[in-house]
């Protein structure tokens, strides 16, 4: 009986495609809430972080929100956000020039008026031409996302990327006196940074890509070669500071002996996996930290996770430069 279930699953994905199963997972617990009413918010888009399912890093959600902002204002919208775990949104960015904060009880679930909208569906750019158009007079959620596009301008509207996030955000005023905390001038240094996940320590309970190195002579090999890298972008930029930010704490704890400096990193952490009020602080001063550098490398080596969107998404939110950087 078993088999047979997995074989009908397996023919359901193959038919239909993994990311239509997919969205029908994550929306199928509020398919099961609509009910024939008409009370709902015309003309409203709720980007909504369902509590029950695992969701990315920052990077990627906040690529996905500005993403559903874009098709929100396109379509002469209002957009929401529900944003309570594993913390909540609004505690860290404020509302800027548009009143995004929302709560789960705000939520209408209407068979006439309620529609699902699924980020998830797009993963190329070609993909989104025609689809970016929703219903007048309803009110539109977005359960599944992935946070896979983020152009400096979106080709169907013509917004700026970042003018589109300094419209939803700024920092809350315990974030900007964090921020101003560490004692940088805006563009007074370049910020490096590198994404090792857990090629030197346990850094996330669970990962999709495996990159644990299994010998110590492997790990300080790394540790020298992306070293190297650093010296190199020193050199190449001799007048600046450079600034370095990881998820190693291990690594930052090594680059004593070379002419780099680095933030306060005691409480680097994950914001997928732990709610830590410091560690989630600590998240989003290292991503406005690169937002106002002069310029941001991502350094990139074969044991190091290349698809990191964390240095890419500051550099957007300051509209400046971005490098990569192979070692």
């Amino acid at each position: 009986m078993l088999k047979f279930i997995k074989k009908i699953a397996g023919n359901i994905v193959r038919k239909c495609g993994f990311l239509w199963v997919k969205n029908l997972q994550r929306n199928f617990p509020y398919i099961l809430r609509l009910r024939l009413c008409s009370a709902y918010k015309k003309n409203t888009f709720c980007f909504v972080i369902d509590p029950n399912i695992k969701h990315p890093g920052l990077a990627d959600r906040m690529k996905a929100m500005i993403d559903c902002y874009n098709i929100a204002k396109l379509n002469g919208y209002d957009f929401r956000i529900v944003f309570k775990t594993p913390f909540r949104l609004e505690d860290y960015l404020q509302p800027n020039a548009v009143d995004w904060v929302a709560e789960y009880t705000d939520l209408n679930y209407s068979l006439i008026g309620t529609r699902f909208f699924n980020e998830l569906n797009f993963l190329k750019e070609d993909s989104w031409k025609g689809r970016t158009k929703l219903s007048k007079n309803k009110e539109y959620h977005c359960y599944s996302y992935v946070g896979n596009r983020q152009p400096k301008v979106f080709p169907e509207s013509g917004y700026e990327w970042s003018k589109l996030y300094a419209e939803l955000f700024r920092p809350s005023d315990r974030l900007q006196a964090a921020i101003d905390q560490c004692g940088y001038d805006e563009r007074s240094y370049v910020a490096v940074h590198l994404r090792f996940v857990n090629a030197l320590e346990n850094f996330e309970k669970v990962t999709c890509w495996d990159n644990a190195l299994r010998t110590e002579e492997e790990k300080v090999a790394l540790i020298n070669h992306c070293k190297q890298g650093l010296l190199k972008i020193k050199e190449e930029n001799a007048e600046c500071r450079i600034l370095v930010f990881s998820d190693s704490k291990r690594f930052l704890d090594s680059l004593e002996d070379i002419p780099v400096e680095v933030l306060d990193h005691d409480n680097v952490g994950h914001v997928s996996y732990d709610g830590n009020d410091d560690a989630t602080l600590k998240t989003f001063v290292d991503l406005y930290m690169i937002a106002r550098a002069k310029k941001v490398y991502r350094i990139d080596a074969p044991e190091l996770y290349a698809w990191s969107g964390f240095a890419v998404t500051g550099a957007m939110i300051g509209g400046i430069d971005f490098i990569t950087e192979r070692v």
